[in-house]
């Protein structure tokens, strides 16, 4: 099996048959049966009885569609599980709601096949908003003024990048080992953290460790939605016709209390310090973060101590030498 394409989901629907659909005419240039969909669904139990009527069961009988069941709600166990489950000797990553590009799986394979060497961490594509042209297109976080990232404009050729989230791709052994690879989701995964800084997470990991990530001048991915315009309003997990799936209730623990947790297992308190006023501006009115700090730190600490056996650079080293900025 060459590809895996992992997609966890929680209360999409109609959405997630859009996402599958666009997937499987993406995967049409591969050879027959070296590619797959794994799902990791943990919806409320009354929308995951819906997905027979959504997702076209005859790929399921096929096994081209692998749907697996998770209980506990958490977009970072679940993408770890599907990940473990996958055949492929890459796997890649969709959120339940997108629209693949057209020659994006290739263009993505063919660099890891022909350009990735050990020190190749995530190879990612450009990403879009369904309300934005393509030329607003991203693939890259600006960590030059903000530590946490701002967005950067898509790149017009390959080359090295920070980070982002997904649509990306990556060895699936190199993302689940915990020894010698990433280690995946590490203490976001382990204690269910809801949804919040997992991007962020896994996409300094590779830096710190000695890995690099990559960008791929190819066709975005398009996420559907939110839309301003319509998501207005608290972040539930209640699903409308109409409305965008967000992930309000999609783990343990405070909406955006990953991304405290995040900054602890990456740069320690001194990070959580440095950051402090800008995780305030930008999650506070999720979030009370001087309350939940200790407890962040608390479920930190067993993958901090894991990544400091084995970074190559510290967070602050990697701010300081910018090693996205090599000769590509």
């Amino acid at each position: 099996m060459n590809l895996s394409i992992i997609i966890s989901n929680r209360n999409d629907t109609v959405m997630l048959s859009v996402t599958i659909n666009s997937v499987l005419e993406s995967l049409r240039p591969f050879p027959p049966k070296t590619t797959e969909i794994i799902i990791v669904d943990n919806s409320d139990s009354a929308i995951y009885k819906l997905l027979p009527s959504v997702i076209p069961m005859e790929y399921v009988r096929e096994r081209k569609i692998k749907i697996f069941r998770q209980s506990s709600p958490c977009l970072f166990s679940a993408r770890e599980l599907a990940a473990s489950k996958a055949s492929g000797k890459y796997i890649a990553c969709l959120d339940s709601h997108m629209i693949s590009g057209r020659d994006t799986f290739v263009d993505l394979f063919e660099f890891a096949e022909n350009f990735s060497t050990k020190s190749t961490g995530f190879i990612h594509a450009p990403l879009k908003w369904a309300h934005h042209h393509e030329r607003s297109s991203v693939i890259e976080r600006d960590m030059s003024v903000n530590e946490l990232g701002d967005w950067h404009k898509s790149k017009s050729r390959t080359g090295l990048i920070t980070w982002k989230g997904m649509p990306w791709l990556c060895n699936r052994k190199w993302f689940l080992d915990r020894d010698k690879g990433l280690g995946g989701y590490g203490a976001l995964s382990d204690h269910h953290i809801s949804w919040g800084g997992g991007d962020m997470h896994i996409g300094i990991k590779p830096w710190l460790l000695g890995f690099q990530n990559w960008g791929v001048s190819t066709d975005p991915c398009t996420h559907i939605g939110p839309f301003p315009k319509i998501d207005q309003g608290d972040d539930t997990n209640h699903v409308r016709p109409g409305k965008y799936r967000l992930y309000g209730a999609s783990g343990e623990y405070p909406h955006t209390f990953g991304f405290l947790v995040s900054c602890y297992v990456l740069g320690g308190e001194a990070m959580i310090e440095r950051n402090e006023s800008t995780l305030i501006n930008r999650f506070g009115r999720y979030l009370d973060f001087k309350k939940w700090r200790s407890k962040a730190i608390e479920l930190g600490q067993q993958e901090r101590t894991w990544l400091l056996k084995r970074q190559k650079m510290s967070f602050e080293q990697l701010l300081e030498t910018k090693p996205w900025i090599s000769t590509t």
